[in-house]
């Protein structure tokens, strides 16, 4: 929640992908709809990447954030609000 307000319908935020062990992205999107084709973020294997947006909340505020990434890798995800709007 982070002290955004539960009439809040989007965000601004700053994502990031840190560490990656492999190429992926980063798709994100309202919770419990379908998960959009455009990712947010796109990244190779060791690179660091950010990202500015503004992401649509779910009914309920809740945001869904999914990482593909090939083979079997890994990525730290941060994803910093910088504002929201009602």
């Amino acid at each position: 929640l982070c002290g955004i307000p539960s009439t809040a319908r989007a965000v601004a935020v700053n994502l990031l992908s840190i560490a990656p062990t492999g190429a992926g992205n980063l798709t994100a999107y309202p919770a419990g709809t379908p998960a959009p084709t455009a990712s947010a973020l796109n990244f190779t294997a060791g690179q660091t990447r950010a990202n500015n947006a503004l992401l649509l909340l779910s009914g309920n505020g809740e945001l869904a954030i999914r990482a593909t990434i090939g083979g079997s890798g890994t990525v730290h995800l941060a994803l910093d609000v910088s504002g929201w709007f009602e």
